[in-house]
């Protein structure tokens, strides 16, 4: 589903004053004249109708009837465009007097990361964003929550281990396990909590501060979500605005690869080799090759991976061939390829790491906000999206439960949002790469685990916190 923005602007500058310009039925009356006969009527006629054919007042003139041109068309335009069912409605935020101070951390609330813990090889990459957020080294984190959503007992000592690295760490079991569960005993009135999945792989240093910024600036919303890395509803968004590049997988095992370019230290795209092979690669997924029960397909078949830890590579003349790759599937679809293939996600993936290496994270901004240098809002009307890394207050979640059906993504995003009439709102500027859904489950036979931990530990871990390779 495609969206359309009209944005129309268009300023008159008022020109100097010009006393030739005075009306002359006023210079009349000053001269005594009620009607202006014979040669002097006609005189002042003609200055008067030549003061009018003067150029400032055609283009007056041709504004005032291309003004009203437009005014119609966008009337019998208006006759046949759909809008949503639910159209939001959003009174124009006051810009604030000091924009600089607004973006101070709040003292009045206190803010609480949520993380639904399950899969420790992710969790220690989140790990490193998670501390470096923390009050205690400067961020906006006062507290983490580990909320336990496993009852394997190997992973639940990793997080009793983990809990002990930081006091501002922990963990939180609950009766059983559901989000209802989960919900109704994780979280507490007048508490702002960023809800953050556990496969989070990296999320910019201003993320935190820019959705909290967001959600009290706008606090009509429901809840204020990330621009997502391997998301269904913004990856054709990425796609379309120039922020996806051309890459294949690697159908064959490299011989003798450099160091930058596959191993513990690799994330760079600039030290991937060039793709070489058939630029053909069947898009399959949910739907289309495989079932919706946390299948895999094999490594080898059509459309699976062609190895385990294969990279993707960049295809020459990107934008000449990136009609060839997966994500030219993409659809704004909640349930389209984008959550349904682990290609899609993988290439997803690949151009976020050449983009964060260029320093091209721009590409990802789009909307407008109260302050465009750190806020870029996406309006979702009451659409789903993913809830991957979100900024909500506590009460909004208590005073809706329990859920009217086990998925609180579909709760958050659609069904409260809906009855309340407080749409989800994405703020651009914060980016949060999310790895995988259930669906993509093909993503950890890739080498991008190991390049989210080459990364993060480059440049986000302390020398006393580095990731080590599983």
């Amino acid at each position: 589903m495609s969206r359309s923005h009209i944005e129309q602007q268009g300023l008159l500058q008022p020109e100097s004053f010009d006393l030739d310009d005075l009306d002359s039925s006023e210079l009349a009356h000053q001269n005594g004249h009620a009607r202006y006969p014979g040669k002097e009527h006609s005189r002042l006629r003609k200055t008067f109708i030549s003061s009018w054919l003067r150029p400032r007042y055609v283009v007056i003139a041709l504004a005032t009837v291309a003004a009203l041109l437009l005014i119609g068309v966008g009337i019998n335009r208006g006759r046949g465009f759909r809008l949503t069912k639910d159209p939001p409605y959003l009174p124009p935020p006051r810009a604030p007097d000091n924009p600089s101070k607004q973006w101070a951390k709040p003292a009045e609330f206190k803010i609480v990361g949520l993380i639904f813990f399950g899969r420790p090889s992710l969790v220690a990459i989140l790990d490193c964003y998670l501390k470096r957020n923390l009050v205690s080294n400067g961020g906006w984190l006062d507290e983490v929550h580990f909320v336990v959503n496993t009852k394997k007992e190997e992973d639940i000592k990793y997080l009793e281990e983990l809990i002990k690295t930081s006091d501002l760490y922990k963990m939180i079991t609950i009766p059983s396990l559901g989000y209802n569960e989960v919900w109704g005993n994780a979280v507490e009135r007048n508490v702002m909590y960023i809800k953050i999945d556990d496969d989070i792989v990296y999320f910019n240093d201003e993320a935190i501060a820019d959705i909290v910024y967001t959600k009290i600036h706008h606090p009509n919303s429901l809840d204020i979500v990330a621009n997502l890395i391997n998301s269904p509803e913004t990856g054709w968004l990425h796609y379309r605005l120039g922020a996806i590049h051309s890459y294949m997988p690697e159908m064959q095992p490299p011989q003798n690869p450099s160091p930058d370019s596959k191993g513990p230290t690799a994330w760079r795209a600039s030290a991937l080799p060039e793709y070489k092979g058939d630029m053909e690669f069947p898009v399959r997924g949910i739907h289309n090759g495989k079932e919706d029960d946390g299948s895999t397909l094999e490594i080898g078949s059509p459309g699976g991976p062609p190895f385990k830890g294969h990279r993707w590579l960049p295809l020459p003349e990107n934008e000449k061939n990136l009609w060839r790759t997966p994500m030219f599937e993409s659809k704004y679809d909640p349930d389209g390829p984008d959550w349904g293939s682990w290609s899609l996600g993988a290439q997803a993936h690949y151009s976020f790491l050449e983009n964060l290496e260029n320093e091209n994270l721009e590409l990802y901004h789009y909307g407008h906000g109260i302050d465009d240098e750190r806020e870029g809002i996406w309006d979702m009307a009451y659409e789903r999206m993913n809830i991957n890394f979100m900024a909500i207050w506590g009460q909004d979640v208590l005073d809706n439960l329990p859920f009217e059906t086990r998925d609180d993504e579909l709760e958050l995003s659609v069904t409260v949002n809906k009855k309340l009439r407080r749409p989800l709102l994405v703020n651009t500027h914060a980016i949060a790469a999310h790895f995988s859904f259930r669906s993509q489950h093909e993503m950890f036979d890739t080498d991008l685990l190991d390049r989210y931990r080459a990364y993060a530990n480059e440049n986000i871990c302390t020398k006393d916190n580095q990731i080590k390779s599983p």
